[in-house]
């Protein structure tokens, strides 16, 4: 039986990354920050020999691909054999980053992965490592203009022997609007699903409704899961709580929230 990992907040900051542990095989899923590259390093030295067979990308944020690059810089230990996305080019990504640091970093992605054996990913492609598939359910399209940089998430299923992921790394609402048309629901409908930008300001509430989550992966640190700002329980912002309440509304009772640190799930 294969392993799921979901990586734990090392840093207070939003991030997501897992890892999926085959038999022969190490895959990597973002990984989060720069900050939490020694988590995923230890993660790998402990399940893989420090082996990445195959790393896969939803999209470029930092608190998504920090990792990757922080790793190939500083961590030589780890060997990855080869990284797939569908990353809109260079030139098209740097107008819609926030700061100089996400521009450097995503640079700094570019730079480093013509350095390994990279697969530009499409709408349907299937992997398989030992017992466990993962399909590329969809990847960005210029047609979506709103929220670019999150509207632009690759996103997956992962299906082993006795369990299966949505991940939707940061998917905005128009994202999923566009999953829903293109892609048969029987397969947005798994065992867990991966709560699109931290659980909040991500897919529509519709989109949930539409998926039916059976259990809930929260990439969220805990001031974001309580919405907490600094004033105490749901004064914050964000719309995490809100999104709760959509998920008690379905009758979701299990949550895996990135908070209570590295937690691993069979499947």
């Amino acid at each position: 039986m294969s392993e799921f990992s979901l990586l734990g907040n090392t840093t207070k900051s939003q991030m997501f990354g897992c890892v999926v542990i085959t038999d022969k095989h190490a895959v990597v899923i973002d990984g989060g920050t720069f900050g939490d590259s020694k988590q995923l390093a230890e993660l790998l030295a402990q399940t893989s020999g420090s082996r990445v067979d195959a790393w896969f990308f939803t999209h470029p944020h930092h608190d998504h691909i920090g990792c990757f690059v922080d790793i190939c810089k500083n961590y030589p230990e780890v060997k990855i054999d080869r990284i797939y996305h569908h990353f809109p080019d260079h030139n098209t990504l740097i107008p819609h980053l926030r700061t100089d640091t996400e521009r450097m970093l995503v640079s700094d992605f570019f730079e480093l992965s013509r350095d390994k054996n990279t697969t530009v990913l499409s709408a349907n492609d299937s992997f398989v490592f030992d017992g466990v598939s993962i399909r590329v359910l969809r990847v960005y399209t210029p047609d979506i203009t709103e929220n670019f940089v999150n509207n632009t998430s690759t996103v997956y299923r992962i299906d082993g022997e006795k369990g299966s992921f949505l991940i939707l790394g940061d998917l905005g609402i128009e994202g999923g609007c566009e999953l829903m048309k293109n892609c048969p629901k029987e397969l947005l409908q798994t065992d867990y699903t991966q709560m699109a930008h931290h659980g909040q300001g991500g897919v529509s509430r519709e989109f949930y409704e539409y998926v039916r989550p059976q259990r809930c992966i929260w990439p969220a640190p805990d001031w974001l899961w309580d919405n907490d700002a600094g004033n105490g329980f749901d004064t914050g912002p964000w719309q995490t709580v809100r999104t709760r309440e959509w998920m008690q509304a379905l009758g979701v009772t299990e949550h895996i929230v990135e908070k209570d640190g590295v937690q691993r799930i069979k499947f």
